[in-house]
Formats: C-alpha cells, structure tokens, sequence
C-alpha cells in the first residue's frame, strides 16, 4: 500500500469515529471519505509545525537514553592499571593505591570522583607487622583471569591468610574510597561491580562458634563526628550462614562508623530467597539516597534479583556525610583464608536503568555508529599530531566511552568524542587510517565509524 494509500485509509477510520462522536447528522463521509487523505496530511501537517521536524516523524529514528544518571567511573582493572607499593605503615597495617589509566575505559585511578583522596586497598591485621610481615597476613594482586560471561579479563584477587581467631574479625583489606567530611555529602550513588565468593565458603563460616558466621560484602561509613575521621552511620550488606547450613543476605543500618557512641541498629532486613552465589561470577549493584524523611532508600541487588530495597531515614543522628565508601572486603569471622575476587567496577550519580530497575542483562543494544569522523593535522620536524574529532553516539543507556583505532588497531580508549595521537618514527609520506567506536557501560560495541585518512 502507497503511504497515500495508507494514509488515505487511516484518515477514513479517523473521521468515522469523529462522526460516531459527533452524530452522522453532522457528517456527510461520503464527501469526506473522498478528501480523507488531504484532511489527515493537513492535521499531521499542523502536529509537525507545533511539536518537531521532519525527521521526528521518521519511523527509524535513534531512542533517547532512558537514563538520567551520569556515569562517573569505570574500570575493568584493564591494561595500564597497576597497585603501587605498600606504603604508610602503621603498628597494625599499610596503604596501597590502585595507579593508572585503563586503557579499557578511559578511566583513571585514584578515583577522582566523588571528591575522593584516597581509592585502593587498606590492609588492617590483627597482629603488630613490618614490611617484612604483612605478606603473611594479606596479599593483594591485579592478575588475569577468565571474567563474566567467560570473557578473557582482569581482576583485583585479595587473600587474608592470617585473620585471628575464629569468631573474631581480625584481619581484613577492603577496597576502599575515601574522602573528606568537609566537601559535603553523597546524597545518590549507585554502585555495580562482578564478584566471586571462594568454592568453600559454606564451610569457612562457622554456625556453631559464636560469631564465626558472617563475611561483610560492603559497607559504607560516615565521618566528621568532633571533626575527625569518625562517624556515627554505616550500612552493611553482609552473608551469614544460618542454623540451617544456609547463606542468606543482612543487610543492616546501625551507628557503628568508629564513633564514640554505645552500639544502636536502627533497622535490619533479612533476605533468605534471593541465592548466595558461590564460586561463580555474579553482579552485584547498590544504590542509596541518604534523607532524614521517608524518601530516603537503600537498594541492592544480586544477578538482577533484589535483596534489599529498605526505604526510610538513613542519615544518624548527626547527619554527617559519607567518608568511606568499602566497596568490596574480604572480611569474616569465619575461618582463613578468605578470599576476594572483583572486577568491572561502575560509579554512577542514581539509577542508569531506571529507578529500582537492576541493570543485570538490561542494556545488550550497541550505541550508534560514530559518525563524521575528522582529523587536523599538525606537523612538526620529527613528528605529526592528529587531532580527532567526531559526533557523539546515542546509547539506550548511556555512552561510556570510544575506542580509537589506527590501522585497523586499537590504540586507546577515550571518554569523550576527541582524541589526540602523535605519529613519528616511521617514514614520511605514511598512510595512516583512523576509526572509532561507541561503548556502552556493558561492553556493547558499535559498528565502526567511517575512516579519515592521513598522511605523516
């Protein structure tokens, strides 16, 4: 059928029903039958004067992105990240920072976001160390390792070897942001990473010594009490093992952040449905906005499956803000070694899928195709800069980020739509041909740009 056809036809079933509104007394459909079309290309007519252009009333134009949240950062531990050395010992522990680029997102360590001054691992042990020592209590590695969905890829791998007593926490090295209580609060975030819980972790939790029964899966704390680094806020999220043998999630708001105050839980929430995962890649996301009202939430999931979505007051008595954010600890009352695998960590400003929408398999659609791709050209004696320019993609989601490619190549990764690369060494009157494409947040790859041509 023509589109005047179908026009034509859609103006005959329009004016039919205004006349079964209106009476057929006021129709007269065989005259107007006949000018269907006309009148119906008039009224569309008149709705792409007043709402758009033509190219909103094409059928295959882009979606806009669902979200309204900002990704603020993303590692996949890839190639150029690297933990530096141990550093600011103290009686019972030391630093390590986590330094790079990742030539995988584009992101770089420390973390610059949320104002933080510190973003790698604590290692804290139960007995006095040396530099000498602490490897026998803690070790901490970026290695390579089969990821999620079975895809080649890095990860941060952490043991505690040496922990203490069972039933006691001891020792633990938490992946950690940290940052000053002067600079304000961090009101939403959302937070999403993969894990991966040791085979034999049923069996390190102990159910029959007293509190040998738990490992903490994340936390945050707030500082600024008297104006020093204590709070009076902290929610957990933690695995216990039951009287039955079984894992379940508690995820937990209390007043124990290091301050002066005796022990308070101001709520508790169990989730005995939702599996505990062990020995297998999974997705964990959590999201919270702090409020002294009932808006306030805290929101958690595990492979898109919900285990907490608590909603009330979360701020404390003292509405002092988040300093430390542990977003992932091998810590335990159980037995050693407690192991910790993490890798694909994501920071956003709310909800990317939506509000309480968990972004397990959500986002498998590509972004579009980069497209007018363009370089300018510097030269120098022994060298030539391009400078790369094209236009942004659109992604269901959000853009995360282009991959730059010179012959056919990957040579980086860049978060936002330019890229500066200098050729030199090579022959002059070299060909090079440059391409990019768009990334989303889950590694969805799009088509690859057209290619722009220089010459060195």
């Amino acid at each position: 059928m023509s589109l005047y056809n179908q026009v034509c036809f859609t103006g005959k079933v329009l004016l039919s029903l205004i006349a079964k509104i209106f009476g057929p007394k006021q129709w007269n459909l065989s005259i107007i039958s006949k000018q269907s079309g006309a009148v119906l290309l008039f009224v569309i007519s008149s709705l792409y004067t007043l709402t758009g252009t033509a190219a909103d009333l094409t059928t295959n134009s882009v979606s806009t992105p669902s979200s309204t949240a900002n990704l603020l950062f993303r590692s996949n531990l890839g190639s150029g990240i690297t933990l530096g050395p141990l550093y600011g010992y103290s009686t019972y522990g030391a630093w390590q920072a986590i330094n790079g680029t990742d030539k995988e997102t584009g992101y770089m360590w420390p973390v610059s976001a949320l104002n933080a001054n510190f973003s790698g691992i604590q290692l804290i042990t139960v007995d006095p160390i040396t530099p000498s020592t602490i490897g026998n209590y803690i070790t901490n590695e970026i290695r390579s390792v089969t990821g999620p969905g079975g895809d080649p890829g890095n990860e941060i791998f952490q043991q505690v070897k040496m922990k203490g007593v069972i039933g006691t926490g001891g020792s633990q090295a938490p992946l950690v942001i940290n940052r000053p209580w002067d600079i304000g609060d961090v009101n939403d975030l959302y937070i999403t990473y993969w894990f991966k819980y040791q085979a034999d972790l049923g069996t390190q939790l102990d159910n029959v010594v007293p509190a040998a029964n738990w490992r903490t899966h994340f936390e945050f704390k707030t500082g600024g009490y008297a104006n020093t680094w204590t709070g009076d806020y902290r929610i957990t999220i933690s695995v216990i093992k039951g009287t039955d043998g079984k894992l379940y999630w508690v995820t937990k708001g209390d007043n124990v952040a290091n301050g002066p105050f005796t022990p308070v839980d101001y709520w508790r929430e169990e989730n005995r449905d939702v599996p505990v995962p062990i020995d297998k890649w999974s997705k964990f996301e959590v999201y919270w906005h702090r409020s002294n009202g009932s808006d306030g939430r805290y929101w958690a999931a595990i492979d898109g499956q919900v285990i907490v979505d608590h909603r009330g007051p979360n701020m404390g008595d003292y509405n002092l803000p988040i300093t430390r954010i542990f977003v992932s600890n091998p810590y335990s009352g159980g037995r050693a070694t407690v192991d910790n695998h993490i890798t694909k960590l994501q920071i956003w400003d709310g909800f990317p899928c939506g509000s309480g929408v968990p972004c397990y398999n959500y986002d498998t659609a590509p972004p579009t195709t980069p497209s007018s791709l363009a370089a300018k050209i510097s030269k120098y004696s022994t060298a030539t800069g391009v400078s790369l320019s094209w236009n942004a993609s659109v992604d269901n989601v959000a853009v995360a980020g282009y991959n730059v490619y010179r012959n056919g190549t990957k040579i980086a990764a860049t978060t936002s739509n330019k890229y500066n690369d200098v050729l030199s060494g090579a022959a002059k009157g070299a060909l090079y041909s440059y391409t990019v494409k768009a990334f989303d947040a889950e590694d969805n790859l799009s088509a690859s740009s057209g290619a722009v041509l220089v010459t060195h």
